[in-house]
C-alpha cells in the first residue's frame, strides 16, 4: 500500500533546545513524541542560534545532521570535522557531539534497526527510483511537483511530502523544481529485511 500526504509548513511544531529552535517536520509514529522518545523516527529543521552549542543525547537513536546556511564544526570525542552546507555528518546519537557555528540545518533521526538516508536534490535531479518504507521531500525552493504514477503534490516553501510504501515497491518520483534552485531535501527511512 501506498500513501502520500502533504505536510504544510504552517502546520509544524516548533519548540526550543538549549542552542536554538528545533521545527518537527514529521514523526512517526504519528501519535508519539519528540520529548518521551518514543518515535521510530524524526525529521525536523532546526536553527543553531549560538556560537557553541551540545546536542541532545538520544542514546536509542542513530542521526543524520545536514546544514544548510553555513558551515559548522562538529566535535566527536576530540576530533573535529567541518561540514560544508549540503554535506550530510552521521553520528551515533549518544556521541557527545559540540557544535560551533550558526547555521540552519535538517536533522534525520531514526532507531537502531532502522536505515536512514538523507541528502540534498537540486534541478539535475528530477527523478528517483527508492524502495524506501518512507520517502519525504522537504522544499527550499518557492515551488515544487512531486509525482508518481497518478499521484501528484505541489510543495510551496518549507512544505513537505511524505509517501508511505509498506510493501517497499520500487517507486519512481519525479521531482520539479519552479524557482531558484535552492533545491530540495530527501529524507528515506527503511525497516530492517
Amino acid at each position: 500500500m501506498i500513501e502520500m500526504f502533504l505536510k504544510k509548513a504552517a502546520t509544524y511544531k516548533t519548540i526550543k533546545w538549549s542552542g536554538g529552535e528545533t521545527t518537527e517536520l514529521y514523526i512517526y509514529p504519528e501519535t508519539s513524541s519528540y520529548k518521551e522518545r518514543n518515535f521510530e523516527f524524526r525529521l525536523s529543521f532546526a536553527t543553531v542560534d549560538v556560537e557553541k552549542s551540545t546536542f541532545t543525547s538520544l542514546p536509542k537513536f542513530k542521526r543524520i545532521i545536514m546544514p544548510l546556511s553555513d558551515e559548522i564544526e562538529l566535535s566527536k570525542n576530540g576530533e573535529i570535522t567541518q561540514v560544508r552546507p549540503k554535506q550530510v555528518f552521521n553520528f551515533d546519537g549518544a556521541d557527545p557531539i559540540k557544535s560551533k557555528g550558526i547555521s540552519t540545518d535538517v536533522n534525520l533521526m531514526f532507531e537502531r534497526g532502522l536505515v536512514g538516508n538523507m541528502g540534498m536534490l537540486d534541478e539535475t535531479q528530477n527523478k528517483i527510483k527508492t524502495d524506501a518504507n518512507f520517502i519525504c521531500f522537504y522544499n527550499l525552493d518557492e515551488k515544487a511537483e512531486v509525482s508518481f504514477g497518478e499521484q501528484k503534490v505541489t510543495l510551496f516553501s518549507r512544505d513537505c511530502v511524505i509517501i508511505k510504501n509498506t510493501n517497499k515497491e520500487l517507486l519512481e518520483i519525479n521531482i520539479d523544481l519552479f524557482g531558484d534552485i535552492y533545491g530540495i531535501v530527501l529524507f528515506e527511512v527503511k525497516k530492517g529485511d
